[in-house]
């Protein structure tokens, strides 16, 4: 790494777009072109990234409301991860990937030191 930080900034625009996918690194055997087809006829999409091959699921979470909204939030049966979510820039554009448009008002910025 070079050493940058960066910190992400914002604050969730209460979209749930990242409520209705996950990403899964998989076996790189997946990027073979006859077993990627097969995988992305069922509405898998897979891509390398830092160093590895993922895939991005449609799969919503059974808390996710009618309304769009979280039903165990702020219950102790909510994963910390989805309050740490996103971790990176690259998760961010995966999101508005997802939802093709710029959905997620959460940005990373890098940290100045002196």
């Amino acid at each position: 790494t070079s050493g940058r930080t960066f910190s992400r900034q914002g604050s969730c625009s209460e979209c749930a777009a990242c409520c209705k996918f996950i990403i899964i690194q998989v076996n790189p055997a997946y990027m073979d072109a006859e077993r990627r087809r097969f995988v992305e006829m069922h509405g898998i999409k897979l891509f390398r990234q830092n160093g590895g091959v993922w895939a991005m699921v449609n799969a919503t979470c059974q808390h996710l409301t009618d309304e769009g909204k979280c039903g165990i939030f702020g219950s102790p049966e909510r994963p910390q991860t989805c309050s740490d979510f996103h971790f990176v820039q690259s998760d961010i554009n995966l999101v508005d990937e997802w939802a093709g448009e710029k959905v997620c008002s959460y940005s990373f910025v890098e940290e100045v030191t002196a």
